[in-house]
């Protein structure tokens, strides 16, 4: 393909377009730029306190559950303390005062300690009566009993 002189046009005149200049900042538009500034400042300031107060919630939640979480622990440590060691205890023949021994549950050891009122040591109030053999062995042959008689009906 070959260019032809007259296919290739010659620049014309270039057309220079003058722009004005800028006027110079009027007391209108300082006032305006203040305002923006002022309200980009609020707008910075109310998202940094945001931020912050959510840091600050947020550190109170962890704080709180690792006080929970300690609290959790130290039941738990409390509780299977409890449990090594219980008390077992022995009912008289005759009276209300029974004799207490302590198991430890991880030797198996028994040891004493001491003389207790039944009623007290066993946390329920009851009236006054007779500590007898008898009237203990009556109470549970009456409960097997009613419950034998409860399952043949």
């Amino acid at each position: 393909m070959s260019v032809s002189p007259s296919s290739l046009k010659q620049p014309g005149p270039q057309v220079v377009v003058a722009r004005r200049a800028r006027p110079a900042r009027t007391q209108k538009t300082w006032i305006k730029e203040k305002r923006r500034g002022v309200a980009a400042g609020i707008v910075v300031a109310l998202l940094l306190g945001l931020l912050l107060s959510g840091y600050g919630v947020h550190s109170h939640m962890s704080h709180a559950a690792a006080r929970m979480d300690a609290l959790k622990i130290q039941a738990a440590r409390d509780t299977e303390a409890a449990l090594r060691n219980g008390p077992v205890l022995f009912l008289p023949m005759d009276g209300n005062i029974c004799r207490r021994r302590v198991i430890d549950n991880a030797t198996w050891k028994l040891r004493d300690d001491g003389d207790v009122v039944c009623d007290e040591a066993v946390g329920v109030p009851q009236p006054e009566q007779q500590h007898k053999v008898e009237k203990r062995l009556g109470a549970i042959r009456d409960t097997f009993q009613s419950r034998a008689v409860g399952k043949m009906d």
